[in-house]
């Protein structure tokens, strides 16, 4: 009697299991292919706040959104093109990717010098929901602050 119970149980389980095998892995997918745009943002932030000990400003070129358009329209990934990356703007940053990438990146400036926006937007799993992730670096009295926003992550 116990067995039969057992059974059904387990029965009950392995189909919990399948159910939701997809969606977890989707899920997981996400998560590994959304530390691109935490990696590559916090390399650009390191080289703006190197070049801020070195002159006191943020650099004054804006850049991208590179690539434009997004990696969905590319069939989900966009290809290694080292011409996107060779905008005087970039090249000030030394930044580009040379690998395959599902972000798009952008380099926005405040006009006085004080400050700048650095922007990762991309679909990673291109289903019409998007997610951006943004660093701001400021310039303070005391050195160079960070502040991290992240929209719809893993998304």
């Amino acid at each position: 009697m116990w067995w039969r119970r057992l059974r059904y149980l387990l029965l009950l389980t392995a189909l919990c299991a399948i159910a939701t095998c997809p969606t977890a892995r989707r899920a997981c997918t996400a998560k590994v292919r959304a530390r691109e745009a935490d990696d590559l943002l916090g390399y650009l932030a390191d080289r703006v706040t190197a070049v801020v000990k070195e002159t006191g400003r943020v650099p004054p070129r804006p850049a991208g959104p590179t690539p434009a358009p997004g990696c969905c329209e590319q069939g989900g990934v966009c290809g290694v093109d080292p011409t996107r990356w060779a905008t005087p703007a970039w090249q000030a940053l030394q930044f580009s990717i040379d690998g395959e990438h599902r972000y798009s990146y952008t380099y926005a400036p405040a006009a006085d010098g004080r400050s700048a926006v650095i922007r990762a937007t991309g679909d990673v799993d291109c289903d019409g929901t998007g997610g951006t992730y943004e660093v701001t670096v400021t310039v303070k009295s005391d050195g160079v602050g960070r502040t991290w926003t992240r929209t719809n992550p893993y998304q």
